[in-house]
């Protein structure tokens, strides 16, 4: 009798789905912020803030507002601190 690794053959790793709707970085930073902070319904926001901001700013932000454990909102805390850092460049200025 032969052995089970000889009888079925091993298939190749599935391939993560590509989607066609993210076609740029803006469009890509967008989806994970979206998707990290639970806050789908406003990807919208998430794209023009990823036209506007620098990507590693928003990467930045996001993960300090991950880190906070009392924050039941994620999403609203990210776009309160979006602008607050907007009123306060506008000041410096």
């Amino acid at each position: 009798m032969e052995s089970i690794g000889k009888l079925v053959k091993p298939r190749p790793a599935a391939k993560p789905k590509k989607d066609i709707r993210l076609h740029s970085p803006a469009h890509l930073l967008a989806d994970e912020l979206c998707h990290k902070l639970n806050d789908k319904k406003h990807f919208g926001f998430y794209l023009k803030m990823a036209t506007l901001y620098n990507h590693q700013y928003l990467r930045k932000l996001c993960g300090e507002v991950l880190e906070s454990k009392t924050v039941k909102t994620p999403g609203r805390l990210f776009a309160y601190l979006i602008k607050k850092n907007n009123t306060d460049f506008n000041k410096r200025v």
